[in-house]
C-alpha cells in the first residue's frame, strides 16, 4: 500500500535499479565515504554531486592546544596582576608567541577551507563511469 506523501519534507519519491557490480561499487562508496544510510549518499549524490567528508581531527587537536595555551597565558596574567612584577620583556615575549600562535592558526585554518573548496570543485561522476 502506497503511503502518504502530503506531509512529508520529500513527498517525491523515485526508484533505482542497479545491476550485482553496480550496486557493489554503491555500497563500497558509501563505506568510504561513511554514509549510515543508502538514503543520505544518493541524495547528497544526486544533488550536491559528491559527498565531500572534511576530516576536522588535526583541527580539533589544533583546538586543545590552543585552549592549553589560553590556559597559560590566563595563568601569567594572574600572576602578573597579583605581583604586579612582570617586566617589559616578559610581556612583549607573551605578545609575539600570542601572535605566532594567531599567525599558525590562520595558517592552518586557510589550508583546511582550502582543501574543503578543491574537494568541492572535483569533477562529478557520471552514471558513464560506474
Amino acid at each position: 500500500m502506497p503511503q502518504k506523501t502530503s506531509n512529508r519534507k520529500r513527498p517525491i519519491r523515485k526508484e533505482v535499479y542497479f545491476t550485482e557490480q553496480e550496486y557493489k561499487q554503491v555500497q563500497h562508496a558509501m563505506e568510504q565515504m561513511q554514509a549510515q544510510t543508502f538514503q543520505y549518499y544518493a541524495k547528497n549524490q544526486l544533488v550536491q554531486g559528491k559527498l565531500v567528508q572534511i576530516d576536522f581531527s588535526e583541527l580539533k587537536a589544533l583546538r586543545v592546544a590552543i585552549n592549553r595555551i589560553g590556559g597559560n597565558i590566563n595563568q601569567i596574567a594572574k600572576h602578573a596582576n597579583e605581583n604586579q612584577d612582570i617586566t617589559k620583556e616578559e610581556l612583549a615575549q607573551v605578545l609575539e608567541h600570542l601572535s605566532e600562535l594567531k599567525e599558525m592558526v590562520a595558517v592552518k585554518l586557510s589550508s583546511a577551507e582550502k582543501k574543503s573548496l578543491q574537494e568541492r570543485k572535483r569533477t562529478v561522476r557520471t552514471y558513464d563511469e560506474w
